[in-house]
């Protein structure tokens, strides 16, 4: 008979454990992390949401030369894109882990991860130009100054 567990549920826990089971002791296994309380994050910022997680448990095969796989940047943090879209990740994680403890992961891996991802690794995305050794600096995408007539159909915070 399985007993059900009486404190708060680690995801990360659960899962490091599902993994040793698995894989036996299994060294690329991520830390569990200490259980929080409910309402205070398991990872302190998107760094630590990044490295100590996200890195452990998504499994994609990296573009390496004439090797196919997705497009990563070891130096996500140097890309806006990705650290809004990481952050956004790392935020939607930590309020699904708690907000519904039964099905949030699953609706984080399809609803957040995976476009997230999908759209950072793309040919085209922030880390199209990097790999796992390679950091190539961003761009911005080229703005021309909006012309006064289109901008005044729109009202500014000061008119609101």
């Amino acid at each position: 008979m399985t007993t059900q567990p009486t404190g708060p549920v680690d995801p990360v826990a659960d899962l490091s454990a599902l993994l040793g089971e698995l894989a036996g002791d299994h060294p690329s296994t991520p830390p569990a992390a200490a259980a929080p309380a409910d309402d205070e994050p398991v990872y302190r910022n998107v760094a630590a949401f990044v490295g100590d997680y996200l890195a452990h448990v998504v499994e994609r095969r990296l573009a390496s030369g004439p090797t196919s796989g997705i497009n990563w940047c070891p130096r996500w943090w140097a890309h806006p894109e990705a650290i809004s879209r990481l952050y956004a990740l790392w935020r939607a994680w930590e309020t699904l882990r708690v907000s519904d403890p039964q099905t949030g992961m699953s609706i984080w891996w399809r609803d957040h991860l995976d476009p997230h991802l999908a759209a950072l690794a793309a040919e085209y995305g922030s880390f199209s130009r990097c790999g796992p050794d390679k950091h190539t600096e961003p761009r911005p995408l080229p703005v021309e100054p909006a012309p006064p007539e289109v901008l005044a159909q729109f009202p500014d915070l000061d008119d609101i």
